[in-house]
């Protein structure tokens, strides 16, 4: 698909038909905060480690399937850590074992309550 611009991508959904847009305010999910936050930490003034632009390359290039699959803040959460990954910030190993610790660390308080 293309336009006056050229190519669109998946992720370019402007002006398509989509229906009614629900006037709803949601409220923020613990989770949601936190990505956010840590995404202004990221690519503040003074760190500079992963700028908007560069969440945006990351999650339009998960291909239509993915991209689709991933609510706003879980690709955002996705695409900072593909490019920490990449940067060499953090490896995938580092990353697998601080998840496994998360993990860990939430099973135990469910089992204290």
């Amino acid at each position: 698909m293309s336009d006056v611009k050229g190519p669109k991508g998946y992720h370019d959904v402007g002006g398509d038909q989509a229906g009614e847009i629900p006037m709803v305010e949601l409220p923020w999910l613990h989770w949601e905060k936190q990505v956010e936050a840590i995404r202004g930490l990221l690519g503040d003034g003074t760190r500079r480690i992963v700028s908007l632009d560069e969440v945006r390359r990351g999650f339009e290039s998960f291909g239509l399937e993915k991209y689709n699959t991933l609510s706003f803040y879980r690709r955002r959460l996705e695409a900072m850590t593909d490019i920490l990954i990449e940067k060499g910030v953090v490896s995938q190993a580092e990353l697998d074992t601080a998840v496994e610790a998360g993990k860990a660390r939430w099973a135990d308080l469910d089992k204290a309550r």
